[in-house]
C-alpha cells in the first residue's frame, strides 16, 4: 500500500476496521508540479524499446529522489509526464509552494544537467 497511496492515508486505512466506509479527503489547499518531457515522442522514436524504458526510468528515478529530497509526495506517472505535489493531511503534513516550486526548479535542472 505504501508505494500506491500517502503513508498517512495507509494509517488511517489500518487504523480504521475493515467494515468502515473508506475515507474521502477534501482539500482546500494543494500545490502541484508537472514535468512532460518536450521532445519525448521524437526522441523515442529512434530508439529501441529497451533505450525507451532506460531513458524514461533515469529521468523519473532522479525525479524520484528529488520529491524525496524536497518532501513532495509523488502522485503519478502517465507516459512522460510525471506528477507531483502537496497538500494538507493526509496527502502531505504540510502544504509549501515554495518546497514544491524548488522542486520545479531542480527537475528543470537536473534534466539540463542529464
Amino acid at each position: 500500500l505504501n508505494t500506491l497511496m500517502p503513508p498517512l492515508v495507509v494509517e488511517e486505512l489500518r487504523r480504521n476496521p475493515p467494515s468502515a466506509a473508506l475515507p474521502c479527503h477534501r482539500y482546500h489547499r494543494a500545490t502541484i508540479v508537472q514535468a512532460d518531457l518536450v521532445g519525448f515522442t521524437a526522441l523515442c522514436s529512434g530508439l529501441q524499446p529497451y533505450q525507451v524504458l532506460m531513458l524514461v526510468s533515469d529521468i523519473f528515478g532522479m525525479f524520484d529522489r528529488l520529491t524525496d529530497l524536497h518532501d513532495v509526495y509523488k502522485i503519478e506517472t502517465v507516459g512522460d509526464a510525471y506528477i507531483a505535489g502537496q497538500a494538507e493531511t493526509p496527502l502531505t503534513r504540510r502544504n509549501s509552494p515554495l518546497r514544491v516550486g524548488q522542486l520545479g526548479l531542480d527537475m528543470v535542472r537536473g534534466v539540463h544537467n542529464w
